[in-house]
């Protein structure tokens, strides 16, 4: 019978979560970026909100997991999320040039890092795996069975 791990518990589980939550972002920056000029400023406020909470769940799970980089991501997001609150009163102005500007150098941002991110996981996941080795004497099936020999 299969134990029941919580997610926090199992680091791949964590992995696909980042990954589905970024591609959920990047999916809601394209969506703001396709609105039209005369909604884009009722719809500027709530992206903001959106790119926040990704922003904290993404942290939040690479602490989690703890990847190495995770100062530098927090200063990248820290980075970004001023440049969405500076020109949020320009586009609440009713400029959405400005707002749109920002919105492809953070649609272009985000797949950078979902990337870079990915190549990190990916790096992570190895490390685990190799950290945790089965006992001395066993190896192929048993091994990853936990089964000795």
């Amino acid at each position: 019978m299969k134990s029941c791990r919580s997610v926090a518990a199992d680091p791949q589980a964590l992995c696909t979560v980042l990954r589905h939550a970024r591609h959920a972002l990047c999916q809601r920056v394209a969506r703001a970026a396709a609105t039209p000029d005369r909604m884009f400023a009722a719809e500027f406020p709530a992206l903001v909100v959106a790119v926040e909470d990704g922003f904290r769940r993404e942290e939040l799970t690479m602490e989690a997991l703890g990847i190495p980089g995770l100062r530098e991501r927090r200063e990248h997001n820290a980075l970004i999320l001023s440049a969405l609150h500076h020109v949020s009163p320009a586009v609440e102005r009713g400029c959405p040039e400005t707002g749109r500007e920002v919105v492809s150098a953070l649609r272009d941002l985000l797949n950078l890092h979902r990337h870079a991110a990915d190549l990190v996981l990916a790096v992570s996941a190895l490390q685990q795996r190799t950290r945790v080795r089965a006992p001395n004497g066993v190896r192929g099936a048993a091994a990853r069975r936990g089964i000795a020999a």
